[in-house]
């Protein structure tokens, strides 16, 4: 439905309250005409409501920013589009570089502070997308897909905590008095000044440390004691089982496991069930192995802005493989579940 009315410069005033009677009709009438319409006015009402809280803290104008947001995605190539993740993902692209003004895609504020309590803000990068922080004391971060940062607004006292879910790359500013601290859960880092990265999904088994430069130690905690367990060097990738407190070190090539900053996937003699597990986060997906033997097959290639089915397509290519996908169902909120994609040999 297209007519006089401009639906996606309408939106914003929309959800400021500040419609005409026969405008806000028109929208209400816009969003039910198909699934479609109603997926984009979901999706822009909860945009709205990131900016409105950028509003409320730093002064940011939502209005203008939903309206520019809308004309710029109108202004984009035309291509297929497939479900609310992609249509969140350009949002999302959009949104980055004013967001990260402020520090967060999503930035939620802990508002039971008392005059002298210590204000934490977290930051989440939705599924499939990616961001970075500055903190505080100049830290760098970047924050991988489903990912989680935890931090306080000010450093203060003898120690810079933050808390990480997910996988986040840490370019710590060096200062000796006052180390930098990461509550991994089980385990913890303690770093002074250095590069490295952290996995740290909720839902994985393992936690793993990749060292880039410096020196970091990693410590277990028990009655709020920290005890350090061992000093890693540049080059070691740590991994700690979660189930079995068990924590190995070995020597790796770490621009496979940092490239993701730069927007590359990268597979060195890597097999099949690790593949899959950076897929899945990469590109918010769901992959199954149909057949065993697949877990068997071992797989060295770059990727750099490919899609899941051109990187699919290469794996069937040099591999006896065939893959099917199943589209995510569509919930009542017009949200959609994850792709499904199964694998079976050939």
């Amino acid at each position: 439905m297209k007519n006089q009315y401009d639906y996606d410069k309408l939106l914003a005033t929309y959800f400021s309250g500040n419609l005409t009677g026969s405008e806000k009709e028109a929208i209400e009438q816009w969003k039910n005409d198909s699934d479609e319409n109603l997926i984009i006015f979901n999706n822009a009402e909860k945009v709205w409501k990131s900016l409105d809280l950028l509003q409320e803290m730093r002064g940011y104008n939502a209005d203008n920013a939903l309206s520019n947001i809308n004309l710029r995605i109108k202004q984009t190539p035309a291509i297929v589009q497939r479900g609310f993740l992609f249509y969140w993902q350009r949002i999302a692209a959009v949104l980055l570089l004013p967001l990260l003004i402020v520090g967060a895609i999503y930035f939620s504020l802990d508002r039971n502070i008392s005059n002298n309590a210590v204000v934490w803000q977290t930051i989440t990068t939705p599924p499939g997308v990616k961001s970075q922080v500055q903190l505080p004391d100049g830290t760098r971060v970047w924050l991988n897909s489903g990912s989680s940062l935890r931090y306080p607004s000010s450093f203060s006292g003898n120690s810079r905590d933050v808390e990480i879910t997910g996988e986040a790359f840490f370019e710590v500013v060096k200062d000796e008095k006052h180390p930098f601290i990461i509550d991994l859960g089980k385990i913890g880092i303690e770093v002074v000044g250095t590069e490295f990265n952290v996995i740290n999904y909720d839902r994985e088994k393992q936690t793993e440390i990749i060292l880039a430069s410096g020196k970091v130690r990693l410590f277990d905690k028990k009655e709020n004691i920290r005890r350090i367990i061992t000093e890693m060097e540049p080059g070691q990738q740590a991994v700690y089982l979660k189930a079995g407190n068990e924590l190995s070190l070995k020597y790796v090539d770490t621009e496979k496991y940092i490239s993701w900053i730069n927007g590359r996937l990268i597979f060195k003699d890597d097999p099949m069930d690790e593949v899959i597990r950076k897929l899945d986060r990469w590109f918010n997906v769901e992959i199954e192995m149909g057949d065993p033997e697949i877990a068997q097959y071992i797989y060295t290639a770059t990727f750099q802005n490919e899609t899941i089915e051109q990187i699919l397509n290469l794996l069937k290519r040099t591999s006896p493989i065939e893959y099917t996908i199943i589209p995510g169902r569509r919930f009542d909120d017009a949200s959609f579940e994850k792709q499904k994609i199964i694998l079976k040999k050939r």
